[in-house]
């Protein structure tokens, strides 16, 4: 995890991240769904619901049902509580654990357009590049055969 034990009292713990984060009292809902790599891709966008558990100026933590796989990304908007506004954002996956008490998963999501629209799309386009790579091999090595 990115927490460091402080030397000085076990039960203490440092952060070890680029921002701060906060947890949140009551966790905010979140509805999205995923981006697929390319356009016209098998695999295709899915819903995604959960709450954000806890949020920096650099990402949140979101607990949702739904498995996602790191790397990709998510379009999304966060309920702002109280009111029907939300707040419309675009993540990418960077990591995800599943909740060993429930069939839940936490997945720490980092904004995209803050720092990196163009290196999260260079991303996705490589990882979509290689797997039609291999499955354009794949359909000509049988076809051979």
């Amino acid at each position: 995890m990115a927490y460091a034990k402080d030397t000085m009292n076990k039960f203490e713990t440092k952060q070890l991240r680029a921002d701060p984060r906060f947890r949140l009292q009551r966790p905010l809902r979140m509805h999205g769904c995923t981006l697929p790599l390319v356009v016209g891709a098998i695999e295709k966008s899915r819903v995604v619901d959960g709450h954000v558990q806890n949020i920096s100026s650099g990402g949140l933590c979101l607990l949702a049902r739904q498995r996602l796989k790191v790397s990709e990304l998510l379009v999304g908007e966060i309920a702002v509580p109280g009111t029907r506004a939300s707040i419309p954002t675009l993540l990418q996956v960077r990591w995800l654990r599943k909740n060993s008490l429930e069939p839940r998963y936490h997945a720490g999501l980092q904004f995209v357009l803050q720092g990196g629209i163009t290196q999260a799309l260079q991303t996705s386009t490589r990882i979509a590049y290689l797997t039609a790579t291999v499955e354009w091999d794949q359909a000509h090595i049988t076809q051979k055969n």
